[in-house]
């Protein structure tokens, strides 16, 4: 040791002198070490000391060494170092965990003094738990959550635990093309969202509590992850390094039981215990699913990614995707069924000041229908911190900003309505800021038809499953064109008649649709100078419908259709291209009139 530690530390601890060191632990990763440094004289016999040394090079056994993955690390050693100087004072007595005697750094390396609980009897680490040990670490975070509700994470994590997402990009990106890449967002959106925060332990391992001899008493260490979010992540992680996947199965009730238990015993007065606990039992799956998407991108071989973690995982997608989808469903139903209601209403037309009179035409339906859509969707945007991008009214910042932003086309096919003809349709999707669409629900309400869908799960219509169209309905050599009816002025629209199958059905939304059932069909827009044509809530779910259904869609190039462009709302400059199941659509892919 170093005499300027040597002195610091007799300082801080009023102690005579330094006796022996034992190391307890090196830090991961090269990071320092964790010691034992037993004193001479003053109050406490002995002391932990954190040494943190910032490796100029660190090596990692998974190959997580990017400068991210060094700045996260670096990152949790300040946030301890401010939990135990700031937070830890007045902790409850059923969650003890050592006090801070001081924190100093000397030559760029950190050191943190801290109270060694075994002078308190808490010296008994274990491998393995028992009933009765898991039963009273689920005692002590009750009691952690209880007193941290509603605290301000000031200095520490904005969101707790070191699986978090926004700190893990190279572990999400391994597990691209699944379902848990696809609703990692919104799995951690939901607890950044809890309607009763607290602060989490973050790293709520069995190796990160100490037990006394009687282990019916246990104190807690390692807070280099503590921060702001929902309470079940502490408790899926500790019971998941507790337990096998049949035990999870056998016991988790019973343990959450205990665990709600006797946290209403510790809660404030004000606080609704009925809600918070329907509230941190719904979240409970989604914590698993949560860590589940860090594990399988960090380790997917690893024991902790049981059946019942699958399955867990299963569960809270499914929540998720019935929670929004039911709430699209719900709107796209009411505001279809207002449409409907009211189509002998005498209408005033106004302009939005488009070329395109398709995007131009706007009624007081229209506002009227996407109020209704707005009511019954405004509480997933608090509850999923969600962005919002609407046909009608202002149009902000949220869908670039947001992880997922809901877009909304309460009255597609207006010109149709107006006219009192079929063919329009209220559209409702949740798209990711990474412009695809994760789910999407359409409402025809002249045909009472109510489409849905969610990626990789397939199209249903009103309920039931779409499946494949029979190609061998196919006329031979003769494509079916779903076509706007702005195609009628084209100089060689006669020709194109004997050419095409033309088929003049409704608005963008009812055309794609279309294509879901009609065999060697298609729906383009070739790209164009004037603003308007198919905007971003035009397209979101129907074309999302296409695909699932095996159809095509993109740009009239036939490059990745991107939904959430920087720089516009439409697509006129890039021009569309959609075609059913089994068309051989490459033909068409950059062809001009």
């Amino acid at each position: 040791m170093q005499p300027h530690v040597r002195q610091r530390i007799l300082h801080l601890t009023q102690a005579q002198d330094i006796g022996e060191t034992d190391l307890i632990q090196p830090l991961w990763n090269q990071y320092g070490t964790l010691s034992r440094v037993f004193l001479h004289g003053g109050t406490h016999d002995s002391v932990i000391v954190k040494h943190i040394q910032i490796p100029s090079h660190s090596s990692h056994p998974r190959g997580f060494t990017s400068s991210l993955s060094r700045e996260r690390k670096i990152r949790s050693y300040e946030v301890e170092t401010r939990w135990y100087q700031h937070h830890n004072k007045g902790v409850n007595e059923h969650a003890p965990t050592p006090e801070c005697l001081g924190a100093f750094s000397e030559e760029g390396e950190l050191f943190l003094l801290l109270e060694d609980l075994g002078n308190r009897g808490f010296d008994q680490v274990l491998s393995s738990a028992s009933s009765r040990e898991i039963k009273v670490t689920l005692r002590w975070l009750a009691h952690f959550h209880g007193q941290h509700l509603n605290r301000p994470p000031e200095g520490l994590w904005h969101t707790g635990t070191y699986w978090h997402l926004a700190t893990r990009p190279e572990e999400l990106a391994n597990i691209e093309g699944t379902p848990l890449h696809t609703f990692a967002s919104l799995l951690d959106a939901r607890l950044r969202c809890d309607a009763f925060p607290t602060l989490v332990h973050g790293d709520a391992k069995l190796a990160n509590f100490l037990f006394n001899e009687q282990r019916d008493q246990v104190a807690a260490v390692d807070f280099q992850y503590i921060g702001a979010g929902a309470a079940m992540k502490d408790v899926a992680y500790f019971l998941g390094s507790c337990l096998s996947g049949s035990e999870c199965e056998d016991q988790e009730e019973d343990l959450l039981n205990l665990y709600f238990s006797e946290l209403k015993t510790c809660l404030p007065g004000d606080v609704d215990a009925a809600a918070l606990e329907r509230e941190w039992r719904t979240l409970y799956p989604i914590a698993w699913a949560d860590f589940q998407r860090f594990m399988l991108g960090w380790s997917p071989g690893h024991r902790k990614l049981t059946f019942h973690s699958d399955a867990t995982t299963t569960r809270a997608i499914e929540h998720i995707t019935e929670d929004l989808l039911g709430a699209a469903r719900r709107a796209a139903k009411a505001a279809g069924t207002f449409i409907q209601a009211n189509k002998h209403r005498s209408l005033e037309v106004q302009s939005k000041g488009m070329e395109s009179l398709a995007s131009d035409v706007v009624t007081e339906i229209d506002l009227e229908a996407q109020d209704i859509i707005l009511e019954i969707l405004a509480p997933t945007l608090k509850s999923y911190d969600l962005g919002l991008l609407a046909e009608e009214g202002e149009q902000d910042d949220s869908r670039l900003e947001k992880h997922a932003f809901w877009t909304i086309d309460p009255l597609d096919g207006t010109q149709f309505y107006i006219e009192g003809k079929s063919g329009y349709a209220t559209s409702i999707a949740l798209v990711s800021r990474e412009g695809q669409s994760i789910l999407g629900v359409v409402y025809d309400p002249v045909e009472d038809a109510l489409y849905e869908a969610v990626v990789g799960g397939g199209v249903k219509r009103n309920g039931t499953p779409m499946g494949p169209i029979s190609l061998l309905d196919s006329p031979p050599n003769r494509c079916t064109w779903m076509a706007d009816r702005s195609l009628r002025s084209h100089p060689h629209f006669n020709q194109l008649e004997k050419d095409y199958d033309l088929r003049f059905k409704g608005g963008a939304v009812i055309n794609i649709l279309h294509l879901l059932t009609c065999p060697n069909s298609m729906y383009f827009k070739m790209p164009k100078t004037s603003l308007g044509g198919c905007a971003i809530w035009d397209l979101a779910a129907a074309a999302l419908m296409l695909m699932e259904c095996g159809g095509h869609a993109s740009f009239h190039d036939g490059s990745p259709l991107h939904l959430n462009r920087e720089n516009s709302l439409y697509f006129n400059d890039v021009g569309l291209l959609f075609a059913s199941q089994g068309m051989d659509w490459h033909p068409l892919a950059g062809a001009q009139l």
